[in-house]
């Protein structure tokens, strides 16, 4: 076969590939032209499972940073004796709200008042995780039942809606803000389960806490922070 009838070579690369023969300065090009091309592109570490790229929201960071500082003095200040605060509800919820409670959104919002009593048990209920004691309060219209809060399950967002520093405009959206609820709860509980477990029918207790109400007809439920023995809440 004579040399003008070997089949013609194609320089090398000219088919989309890089050619072994190619040699180290063409490789260093392309990868030069495949630095360029993503220089304008941000990679992003891929999370693995289970792992945040973000710090997550904690509520009971939130109910932990202000509990001592804010919470426990607003119960104390604030605090209406509930025999008050039923008698104007009685009387004209809205009325009564504006001035003992408050509402921390538009108006339709319930209103949560911070209250203080005590009054002798007439029930214990433990059957359910949602554990309560019912008492008499005497109000001018007679008494009228007090259903509290003894857990485990704490039903409700009162405390947290009693309280005049949080409101929902702070908050990323509304799962942070029930969270927040839920950390409020769990916060109180720890405060009296001890003391709820020892309370007996018949006992006379003492209580602070919060409930809120939508009608001046609504059961009043107390969510306690502080409970135990009449003198010593």
């Amino acid at each position: 076969m004579t040399a003008r009838h070997l089949p013609r070579r194609l320089p090398a690369g000219t088919d989309g590939a890089v050619s072994p023969a190619a040699g180290p300065s063409r490789r260093r090009v392309l990868a030069v032209l495949a630095a360029a091309a993503l220089a304008g592109c941000k990679i992003l570490p891929i999370a693995r499972e289970g792992e945040g790229t973000e710090h997550k929201f904690n509520g009971k960071d939130v109910v932990d940073k202000f509990w001592s500082s804010d919470v426990l003095p607003v119960l104390r200040d604030k605090a209406v004796p509930i025999e008050t605060v039923l008698d104007a509800v009685a009387a004209d919820l809205n009325a009564a709200g504006a001035k003992l409670g408050h509402r921390p959104a538009e108006e339709g919002s319930p209103w949560s008042f911070i209250v203080k009593g005590h009054a002798v048990v007439k029930e214990k209920n433990t059957a359910s995780r949602a554990g309560t004691v019912v008492v008499d309060i005497a109000t001018a219209k007679g008494p009228v039942p007090v259903t509290i809060q003894i857990g485990p399950v704490l039903k409700g967002n009162a405390l947290r809606d009693a309280m005049p520093f949080i409101n929902f405009q702070n908050f990323t959206n509304q799962i942070d803000f029930a969270e927040v609820g839920r950390a409020f709860n769990a916060r109180a509980l720890a405060e009296f389960t001890a003391a709820a477990e020892a309370i007996a029918v018949g006992q006379d207790i003492a209580f602070t806490g919060a409930f809120s109400l939508n009608t001046a007809t609504d059961k009043v439920q107390v969510t306690p922070v502080l409970l135990g023995p009449a003198g010593g809440a």
